[in-house]
C-alpha cells in the first residue's frame, strides 16, 4: 500500500463524503496517454487543498501499479468529481464493516468520520453518530494489514495464509461468526467483487437482513483491470 497525496486549488472545493472514491487519469504504460483508476479517498483537507489516497501495490505490470509505484513530488495528474458508491447511514442503529485489504480505505475512512463531528456537507446529517461499530477485515497475512487513523479503536483482522482472494470464504466466514444485536443495521462490503456478493447474500438471505440497509462497493475483480473506472 503506497499512500499519496495530492495538492492542488481545486481540491479545497471538492464536496467528499466518507468513502468517497476519485477517478485519476493516469500515464498508461500501454501507449495511449492515459488510462482511468479508480482510488478510494483516505482524507480531504479542504483548508489545505489537498486530498490523500492510498493505493494497493497488486498487479505489478498494470498501469495504476506502476504509476502509484513511481509518482513522485511535481507529477500533474487530471482527476474527476469525487463518487460515492457507499457512505454513511445516519438512521443506523449500529454499523458492520466487512472488506479486505483493497476495501479498507473507504470503510475505515468511514469508521473514522462515525468518531468525530461530522458537517452536513459529509453527508452524515451534522451530527455526532454514537451507534455501536462491528466489523472484520480480511488480509493476505499480518504484514498486509492497514492501519487506521489515530485514535480510532481498530476492528479485527483475519489472514488468507496463502487462500484465493476471489470468492474468499475467509472473510465469509468471519462475517458469519459476528455476534451483532438486535435492530436496524447498516452493512458496508468493500473488496473483491465475488466476495462482496457472497457476504452480502448471507447478510440477506442467512441473517434476514433488508437488501438497502447492505451497501457493497466491489473495489477490483479478477481478470479486470481497470474495474470500476469506466472500463478502460
Amino acid at each position: 500500500m503506497r499512500q499519496i497525496e495530492l495538492t492542488g486549488p481545486d481540491l479545497s472545493r471538492l464536496r467528499v463524503r466518507p468513502g468517497a472514491h476519485l477517478v485519476i487519469r493516469i500515464p498508461n504504460v500501454a501507449g495511449s496517454s492515459t488510462a482511468r483508476r479508480v482510488y478510494s479517498i483516505w482524507s480531504h483537507r479542504p483548508a489545505a487543498s489537498s486530498l490523500t489516497i492510498r493505493v494497493a501495490l497488486h498487479d505489478v505490470g498494470g498501469p495504476g501499479c506502476v504509476w502509484a509505484q513511481a509518482a513522485a513530488p511535481g507529477d500533474r495528474l487530471e482527476v474527476e468529481q469525487p463518487r460515492t458508491k457507499i457512505t454513511l447511514d445516519a438512521t443506523a442503529d449500529f454499523h458492520l464493516f466487512l472488506g479486505d485489504e483493497t476495501g479498507a480505505v473507504p470503510l475505515l475512512a468511514m469508521h473514522a468520520a462515525l468518531l468525530r463531528t461530522e458537517t452536513p456537507a459529509s453527508g452524515v446529517a451534522g451530527r455526532r453518530l454514537d451507534p455501536p461499530v462491528f466489523g472484520v477485515f480480511e488480509s493476505a497475512d499480518p504484514g498486509d494489514e492497514m492501519p487506521g487513523p489515530d485514535n480510532v479503536p481498530p476492528l479485527p483482522w483475519v489472514h488468507r495464509n496463502g487462500a484465493s482472494a476471489v470468492a474468499s470464504r475467509v472473510l465469509l466466514r468471519a462475517a458469519q461468526n459476528l455476534d451483532l444485536p438486535a435492530g436496524r443495521g447498516a452493512a458496508y462490503i468493500a473488496g473483491e467483487s465475488d466476495t462482496c456478493r457472497l457476504i452480502q447474500r448471507h447478510l440477506i438471505e442467512q441473517r434476514g437482513w433488508s437488501r438497502r440497509s447492505v451497501h457493497t462497493q466491489p473495489q477490483w475483480a479478477h481478470g479486470r483491470p481497470g474495474f470500476g473506472a469506466g472500463g478502460d
